[in-house]
């Protein structure tokens, strides 16, 4: 999966790169570029004739693309006034050659309508188009290749029902928590622990409602339901399915199913049931009825014994279930006067020679299933997640430190405790990581930790970067799901909008510090633990060059002096609580990563990192600019780097349709979103 999406990343830099590349020079008036929406069809009609090798003239990739014009052209597009401006861009620059090295006339006849309908300032829907590109593309294929993920007699789950119906609640997540967990590592684990310490309770359960609601709709909408409610003798799990859902909906499920309810319909279904569940808590009756549906229709007798060995409770009779079902809703009642105490283990009890449940219900010696309801009750009465953590650690801190196996590492889990109780998160996140590092050692290539290495340097799996991507794909077209007609349409609007290069760069920009600066933040934290590492790693002496002309680029990206400098603001940028970056921060650190596009001196601070990198390899900074850049100076090159990203086409607003290389190049985000949702 990871190499899928790593190559269609690829594809898609590779076909943005290409776009730009492409551009012919545009004659400059100052601020504005007047722009003649028309192609010379035949510039490039002996394209291959003229071809030559790259940079035989200095600072031409080939014959009539010179790198000053794809320095312009970005910068028109940088501030177009919409997308249809900068596909019109494409078709009098890209048009041409493209249709010269393709040949029969392809090319020539998309733009045509695009570059026509430019000329009459007409505006038109691109959802036919995307339609038609995305078949040409493939990405239809994904959607309707019946690859069966997984089979069962309730039928075949394939992608068409696994890509539209979970990317909603893929969305929600990333919504909610960020790309971070979705790294699938400890890092992703224990700093989804510390965002989330500082939330009420109540806002995570309601989250978490939201988000159960749409899986639990696909699964009434779908097959599964009406092939049980037809079968003449269902199984004990069958049995035990319709027990439950009977009993926490107002409706018989097999009635529901029966009709072929509609989406949203099922989502008002699995609203009412998700509901019922939490209301069972504290409602006896809701909870009398579901454990009746249990006895009366899951006869078999094994099952009864094994919810009568944790529970400690048979449902056999009603005043049974009555007592359990009261003592339920005490328990999670905000009225309840439980109070935690710490747990010890009775003396001249031997654990090792204990087996839970022997008696029915003893979890552990002196604890029965009645103590964990009293606990759950009240870690869900805290206020915050931080809150309810602080009550687990008061009742099991003393048992979990003194009694267990050291090659727990035991000290950590006394940390953690001890950072809850005095509000440190950051070091809470720290003794997260220590032990989990040492306990995913070994599992397998993802999870694996080296145990020398400094935990502060966060390895990005490509679990990360993909989330990362698709957080960008999210947050660019707000879509509500993926599937072929959804992103069309999500697609149109952002076409019809008021976007351009510049806007596009800065939400990506955007989206990369977000996840950037709390690594970094890790790193200038322990810069010479980690110096020290990589440093007796070395085997060839490169790394203190290496990490020299990595620091000098972003010292000069960001315009800090030193890198005390940088850290000292991004330790600013981070909140203590979440371990996340702050809006402000992001901002900061966004407006000052793009000012070397309109800003001569910060361009030119480039300059020593880069001529001192070229001389450490062996090369000539001013045969480089001048041979495969085509400027003699870099002053030369950032003053008309400025000038380009502050100029602009001339004229109103250009409406457009037809953006067939556009698309092609949102399907590959499309392929690789769908690779990281299945």
């Amino acid at each position: 999966m990871g190499s899928q999406a790593l190559g269609h990343l690829v594809v898609f830099l590779i076909v943005i790169c290409n776009g730009l590349s492409v551009y012919a020079i545009l004659p400059s008036t100052g601020g504005c570029v007047p722009v003649e929406w028309a192609a010379n069809w035949t510039d490039f009609a002996d394209i291959y004739n003229r071809y030559d090798d790259p940079f035989e003239k200095p600072g031409e990739i080939v014959d009539g693309v010179a790198v000053r014009d794809i320095i312009q052209l970005a910068g028109l597009a940088w501030n177009a006034r919409s997308w249809r401006e900068i596909t019109g861009l494409l078709c009098v620059s890209y048009g041409p050659l493209v249709n010269g090295l393709v040949g029969d006339n392809r090319i020539r006849r998309v733009c045509e309508p695009i570059l026509s309908s430019l000329k009459e300032n007409e505006d038109s829907s691109i959802y036919n188009d995307c339609i038609r590109a995305s078949i040409d593309s493939g990405a239809i294929d994904v959607f309707e290749d019946r690859q069966y993920l997984y089979s069962s007699y309730y039928g075949d789950i394939n992608n068409i029902q696994i890509v539209p119906n979970l990317s909603p609640t893929a969305f929600e997540l990333l919504g909610w928590v960020g790309p971070s967990p979705f790294s699938f590592d400890i890092y992703g684990a224990c700093s989804a622990l510390r965002m989330l310490l500082s939330t009420p309770v109540a806002d995570i359960l309601d989250r978490v409602q939201e988000i159960t609601v749409h899986p639990l709709a696909v699964v009434l909408k779908s097959d599964i339901f009406w092939r049980i409610c037809r079968e003449p003798n269902p199984t004990g799990d069958e049995t035990l399915a319709l027990a439950i859902v009977n009993s926490l909906s107002d409706r018989p499920i097999c009635q529901f199913v029966s009709t072929s309810p509609t989406l949203e319909a099922s989502k008002d279904r699995a609203t009412a049931i998700i509901s019922n569940a939490e209301v069972m808590l504290t409602d006896t009756f809701t909870c009398q009825k579901l454990l009746t549906e249990f006895n009366d229709n899951f006869r078999h007798e094994h099952s009864h014994d094994i919810f009568n060995m944790i529970t400690g409770t048979t449902v056999r009779l009603t005043r049974d279930r009555e007592e359990l079902c009261t003592y339920i809703s005490m328990a999670f009642s905000a009225e309840s006067r439980y109070i935690p105490t710490a747990y010890y283990l009775p003396q001249g009890t031997n654990l090792d020679e204990f087996r839970a449940w022997d008696t029915p219900g003893e979890f552990l010696p002196g604890v029965y299933f009645r103590d964990v309801l009293d606990i759950a009750g009240a870690f869900l009465r805290a206020d915050t997640l931080r809150d309810g953590m602080i009550q687990l650690c008061y009742v099991s801190e003393e048992f979990i430190t003194y009694r267990l196996d050291p090659k727990y590492n035991i000290p950590s889990i006394a940390r953690m405790c001890a950072s809850l109780r005095e509000s440190q998160f950051g070091q809470l996140e720290d003794a997260c990581l220590d032990p989990l590092s040492k306990l995913t050692s070994g599992w397998n290539e993802y999870l694996t930790y080296p145990i020398d290495s400094p935990l502060s340097m966060r390895s990005v799996s490509i679990f990360y970067l993909e989330a990362i991507g698709v957080e960008f794909y999210r947050r660019l077209f707000q879509p509500t799901r993926i599937s072929p007609e959804d992103t069309c349409g999500d697609l149109d609007n952002y076409y019809r909008s008021v976007n351009n290069l510049q806007s596009l760069t800065l939400l990506a920009v955007d989206v990369a510090l977000r996840e950037v600066i709390p690594i970094a933040h890790g790193i200038c934290e322990n810069y010479r633990e980690i110096y020290h590492y990589y440093s007796t790693r070395d085997c060839c002496g490169t790394f203190p060059a290496i990490e020299r002309n990595v620091q000098s680029f972003i010292l000069a990206q960001f315009g800090f002096a030193s890198r005390e400098e940088l850290c000292s603001s991004i330790a600013i940028g981070i909140d203590e609580k979440s371990g996340r970056v702050t809006d402000e921060a992001v901002t900061r650190f966004q407006k000052e990563a793009l000012r070397f596009l309109t800003d001569e001196r910060r361009c030119l601070a480039f300059d020593p990192p880069f001529r001192r990198l070229l001389r450490d390899s062996g090369s000539d900074a001013d045969e480089i600019i001048s041979t495969y850049i085509g400027y003699n100076s870099a002053e030369e090159l950032c003053k008309e780097l400025s000038q380009f990203f502050a100029s602009k086409t001339c004229g109103g607003a250009m409406l457009g349709s037809h953006p067939y290389m556009l698309v092609l190049v949102i399907i590959q985000v499309v392929l690789a979103t769908v690779v990281f949702v299945q």
